[in-house]
């Protein structure tokens, strides 16, 4: 955070500043000053909201930003009531990053590329080079593959997107994330969306967080009930790959062909085409944006739903993780039979993400008082429900 064309201000002039644009929202009880009377650092003013914060923040940030500063709100930890809060103002606005459409587009059709590679591998006899795929009658067979997935990771993203337009917070364009055969398995690892400035609230976080997930689901559940009517089932070969179960999709199979599949008395499962494929694959995507830990999709969620409490589930998910990769090593399955269906050891490099790039714990918003609507929370509550729905344990 910094801005090298600011002028040398005093913390008293940033207290007087302040208490000029909160007037009377904020009943000042003592101002704290940085300890070196010279220092441009952090000033704090302690004291009692006269109005809710998600009524007032929102101005505050706004005129600060304009004069150059950042403030945070917190509650007060030797307040007596909720009101009582902190309000730290520091000398700098973080300066918004600067996008190149030209970058999403070139990604965007790389990817469309990769998916539409991968589509036609999925439905070809033999495996295509790329000479062959690129032939006209080859490339158009990883149509229904390609359209189905980047419709839903299209819509996920732009859930996203619209939302934060919608609470006036800046955002990229998304970020699609290329990966042909034969190094992904999908053809894309997804897609992302980078926040130009911080969110001022919990409210907002919450909002931009659970949009794209929802937004995806919309066109991948129906979907995927698509695929399956249109799918066969054939005999199960010994030692093929199976796709994993969650509860969505076991209760998605029981419904199209009233039995449970993989049935293992009949055997036989079902030959996913590519349309139900690709559904299965968002909604796996989903389910791993959704593992409420870090600034995943889940933990915007389970944040905005219980602020700093949440670290205790980032810490609990992390653990199950862990769990499922140990069950998955090959030498814990032989020691204990039947762990091959719970057991996978690519968690192992999902707990390595978490805390390598992700990390686990998500950082507050800006104000951190703020807590969601009764509406909000039942939504939140709603999400960490599909959540566990379509979370699969053993994707393959």
């Amino acid at each position: 955070m910094h801005n090298t064309d600011a002028p040398t201000v005093t913390p008293q002039q940033i207290s007087d500043e302040v208490r000029a644009i909160i007037g009377d929202d904020l009943a000042v009880d003592f101002v704290e000053f940085p300890r070196e009377p010279k220092s441009q650092g952090t000033v704090a003013l302690r004291g009692r909201l006269q109005k809710p914060s998600e009524e007032v923040f929102s101005r505050w940030l706004r005129e600060l930003n304009s004069r150059g500063y950042t403030p945070t709100l917190n509650h007060d930890p030797e307040g007596s009531t909720a009101q009582h809060v902190v309000l730290r103002v520091m000398n700098g606005v973080a300066p918004k990053s600067v996008q190149n459409p030209l970058v999403n587009l070139l990604l965007f059709a790389v990817t469309l590329f990769s998916t539409l590679f991968t589509g036609a591998q999925y439905g070809a006899t033999e495996a295509l080079s790329l000479s062959e795929f690129l032939q006209p009658q080859n490339l158009i067979q990883g149509w229904p593959f390609a359209l189905t997935l980047m419709s839903i990771l299209t819509a996920h993203e732009f859930g996203h997107y619209f939302a934060a337009r919608y609470h006036k917070v800046a955002v990229t364009l998304p970020y699609f994330i290329p990966l042909p055969p034969p190094i992904g398995l999908f053809g894309t690892l997804g897609a992302f969306i980078r926040l130009k400035e911080p969110i001022s609230d919990r409210r907002k976080l919450f909002d931009i967080g659970v949009a794209g997930p929802l937004a995806g689901l919309v066109l991948a559940v129906p979907l995927l009930f698509v695929g399956l009517s249109s799918s066969d089932l054939i005999p199960i070969t010994p030692g093929g790959l199976l796709e994993g179960n969650s509860i969505l999709y076991y209760t998605a199979k029981l419904l199209v062909f009233g039995q449970a599949l993989p049935n293992l008395e009949s055997g036989v499962d079902v030959l996913m085409n590519q349309v139900t494929f690709a559904a299965w694959t968002g909604l796996l995507v989903t389910a791993l944006n959704l593992l409420p830990v870090g600034q995943l999709d889940g933990g915007h969620t389970v944040f905005a739903l219980f602020g700093q409490r949440a670290r205790l589930i980032n810490k609990v998910t992390v653990a199950i993780l862990a769990i499922l990769a140990i069950a998955g090593l090959p030498t814990i399955q032989q020691r204990i039979p039947g762990l091959e269906s719970v057991g996978f050891m690519g968690w192992f490099l999902w707990i390595a993400l978490i805390y390598m790039v992700i990390g686990p714990y998500h950082p507050p918003a800006l104000d951190d008082v703020t807590e969601l609507d009764s509406k909000r929370r039942m939504l939140g509550y709603l999400v960490i429900l599909i959540f566990i729905l379509i979370f699969t344990a053993v994707p393959l």
